[in-house]
């Protein structure tokens, strides 16, 4: 009996009344328990931080970042993979007609902004907020961090649109409001498709981006007067800045082309803003359309835009860089020094403004929206266009002064050709408008005016009108070339008739005015209509006949002539029979070629305007480019 008793309570282990198996089997249970609630915790953890969250996606898609867009993020249960999927909404963002029903994304709705409410609703774009002036210290206050810049992107645009066309509202006040056509006719829209995206395969971005082509954000650019003063291709450094922001690019390996958007001032957009024209997609790549340009082609596709430039006629002109301006140079009949003249980096291009807006201004399509105020375009050339030198309502104005003279000698001989009428009748009818200071230059009744006359002039240089039969492309394109050669030939010398001699004034009283206009009807008229147009033949002609009355016209053509240089007879283009005079045949035709050319030149230049930081930095090659970029 004893041993028994002593042998029961051997098997148990302290105070616990449970022997040594039992105690281990708790232990090792609340040992399970333990670990259980630490891989449940460790799981849970991982879940919900590691891959729920997937580290970054739900907290940035959510209002602060994306706006509006964050109300279509979602979560979605992957049960291969045990966890949950971050699926979010950007936009993408291009630039097309507002009519247009084709879009990146299949199947998606294509939203146009064009500033409404309604607009800003369908569009997600955040609600506008008029904080009156923007103080310069506003984007570290308001956390510009916070918000992906694409929101501020899509804000901005909606701005533009409605601020615009509140201003559009203001100035034709007193004009029928039912002219103006409905957004869903313009040809230049911002325009707007949600993509679907997961978190998962977004390459190393800390928030959501938005996704476009740089050859759209070049446009989107230009329509928000940003102008570009970096454009790198090769180092894939971009920049631009202006109208209170800047746009900044660069390439990362593992993302791609990637831009920011900084506002760091206010915007505004009046009649600063671009014309609402497909055509505006050219001139941001230094395309410029001519009026031998088809609106058959205005919707073709761009890539191919470098090989319809070299068809029979000209529907294009390419000014985006010295190379491609010396091209279309030839392509206009220029001589070969003339064309290798704009190749040199200091040589003198500039009268009152650069030679090459004197093409532009005779050979560029007219670009507008009927019933819209908007003039600027995007500029085009590298070469910069400052209007501080001079005014061309007074260039208008001084040429009627030359241009009535002309007429009267014409109708001492009672001919005065058609065309010369038709001009006579639209400076009467702008005079009013140009010698009115208070009359704007986006008034609707002068830029209808202008718009009028110039279609008027291109009826005669490129459409037969009555018993007057319209100059050939060759015989246009020649009098072109023969006026900017004269230019050029007394840009090159030194001293300059234009440069020199009669130097810039900053006098606003139409002394630079007058003297370039002088210059046109003393020189430019004459080499557009004289035999000897090529520049070395007219130093062999001087030289071999020094006495000939023609040599007071080429004093400026090879050197500077006299302050006090008598200006050619006007008389001699109608009153000599022409077979018996040098001038070529057919000098009347180019002399009625010439004068609708530069009438149509200060008309275009009058109608349209560039911004004086744009200046064109070569890049033609990105027109119609499809390369995806990023907004972040």
């Amino acid at each position: 009996m004893d041993n028994s008793n002593t042998t029961g309570s051997n098997n148990t282990v302290g105070n616990t009344g449970l022997d040594s198996a039992t105690l281990a089997g708790v232990v090792s249970t609340v040992i399970s328990f333990v670990a259980l609630i630490v891989s449940s915790i460790q799981l849970l953890y991982q879940y919900y931080t590691n891959v729920s969250l997937n580290a970054l996606g739900a907290r940035n898609c959510n209002e602060r970042v994306m706006g509006p867009w964050a109300g279509f993020t979602r979560r979605r249960w992957r049960w291969t993979e045990l966890r949950f999927e971050i699926i979010f909404e950007s936009p993408v963002l291009f630039v097309a007609p507002a009519f247009n029903l084709r879009g990146p994304i299949p199947g998606r709705e294509i939203l146009y902004m064009n500033g409404s409410d309604k607009s800003y609703e369908d569009t997600r774009t955040p609600p506008p907020v008029d904080l009156g002036p923007l103080p310069r210290t506003a984007a570290v206050r308001h956390g510009v961090n916070v918000e992906a810049t694409w929101v501020l992107l899509l804000r901005t645009i909606q701005s533009m649109e409605r601020e615009s066309g509140k201003w559009q509202d203001v100035v034709r006040d007193s004009v029928d409001p039912e002219k103006l056509p409905p957004f869903s006719m313009r040809t230049l829209a911002v325009a707007v498709q949600a993509q679907t995206l997961s978190w998962d395969f977004v390459p190393n971005f800390k928030k959501p981006f938005a996704t476009t082509t740089i050859c759209h954000i070049v446009e989107i650019a230009a329509m928000l007067g940003i102008h570009w003063t970096t454009w790198d291709s090769r180092q894939d450094r971009y920049r631009a800045e202006g109208n209170g922001c800047m746009l900044l690019g660069s390439f990362n390996p593992e993302q791609g082309t990637v831009f920011t958007l900084v506002r760091h001032d206010r915007t505004v957009f009046r009649e600063n803003r671009l014309i609402p024209h497909n055509s505006i997609k050219r001139y941001c790549f230094g395309f410029c359309p001519t009026f031998y340009f088809s609106n058959e082609d205005e919707y073709v596709r761009e890539m191919g835009e470098n090989r319809r430039a070299l068809g029979p006629t000209l529907p294009l002109l390419k000014l985006g860089s010295r190379q491609e301006i010396s091209e279309t140079l030839l392509d206009i009949g220029c001589s070969i020094q003339v064309a290798e003249y704009f190749l040199t980096e200091d040589a003198r291009v500039t009268h009152l403004f650069p030679v090459i807006f004197d093409v532009l201004g005779m050979l560029g399509k007219t670009i507008f929206v009927e019933g819209y105020c908007y003039r600027v375009l995007p500029n085009p050339t590298i070469f910069t266009w400052d209007r501080r030198w001079f005014d061309t309502k007074r260039l208008l104005l001084v040429f009627k002064e030359y241009f009535t003279t002309l007429t009267g000698r014409y109708a001492v001989v009672g001919d005065i050709p058609t065309p010369l009428h038709a001009i006579a009748s639209a400076l009467t009818r702008l005079s009013p408008h140009l010698e009115n200071p208070r009359i704007k230059d986006y008034s609707p009744g002068l830029l209808e005016y202008l718009r009028t006359s110039i279609e008027t002039v291109d009826g005669y240089l490129r459409d037969s009108s009555g018993d007057y039969v319209s100059p050939s492309e060759t015989v246009i394109l020649e009098t072109v070339s023969h006026h900017i050669a004269s230019v050029i030939a007394d840009l090159k010398q030194r001293p300059s008739w234009l440069v020199d001699i009669l130097p810039l004034s900053r006098a606003k009283d139409g002394t630079n005015e007058r003297n370039f206009m002088s210059f046109l009807f003393r020189f430019s008229r004459w080499a557009a209509t004289h035999e000897y147009s090529n520049l070395d033949a007219i130093q062999r002609s001087r030289n071999s006949n020094p006495k000939k009355i023609q040599d007071s016209w080429t004093w400026p053509v090879q050197q500077t002539p006299p302050i006090d240089t008598p200006a050619p007879d006007l008389e001699i283009a109608v009153e000599t029979p022409l077979e018996s005079t040098p001038w070529r045949s057919g000098a009347r035709e180019r002399d009625v070629t010439w004068c609708l050319l530069v009438f149509r030149m200060l008309c275009w230049l009058q109608l349209h305007d560039f911004h004086r930081d744009d200046v064109m930095i070569p890049r033609s090659a990105m027109y119609g480019s499809r390369m995806p970029v990023y907004i972040t």
